[in-house]
């Protein structure tokens, strides 16, 4: 992924502009090799309700899983707060995710609040998931 970062950008607003690029391409079901690029390999801990994912391997294995399990599906961000310091960014997100059930065909639509922790690449500034915590999943 290749980001231009520009000195007049607000704050939070490349941040913003990873999160929501980060379910486009979820929804989407882009492979899972483009979304390695966002995550990273060593530190990683992703916290799902049926896994808690530890680097690429275990970010492979879960996405196979559930492209299996889900067909059309969409995220839509409902609420964003950012807060940058030492290097790190906290990302508070709430979203609403909509899934269609590959082996039923029932539609799910469910409210998720996730808390990330983003880290900024020495090399280039782009940022990359470091923590991803989703919490209970509600009815939307």
């Amino acid at each position: 992924m290749t980001t231009a970062q520009s000195p007049r950008t607000e704050p939070g607003q490349d941040v913003a502009a990873f999160v929501q690029h980060w379910y486009d391409i979820l929804s989407s079901h882009e492979p899972v090799e483009d979304l390695l690029a966002y995550v990273i390999d060593d530190g990683l801990e992703m916290a799902f309700p049926e896994r808690t994912l530890r680097g690429h391997a275990d970010f492979r294995d879960w996405y196979a899983a559930v492209g299996a399990s889900f067909g059309p599906q969409s995220h839509i961000v409902e609420k964003l707060r950012t807060h940058e310091h030492d290097g790190l960014v906290d990302v508070e997100v709430t979203v609403v995710w909509t899934a269609k059930n590959l082996s039923d065909g029932s539609v799910s639509a469910l409210r998720i609040d996730q808390d990330w922790q983003l880290v900024r690449d020495g090399a280039d500034g782009a940022l990359r998931i470091r923590t991803y915590h989703v919490g209970a999943l509600n009815p939307a």
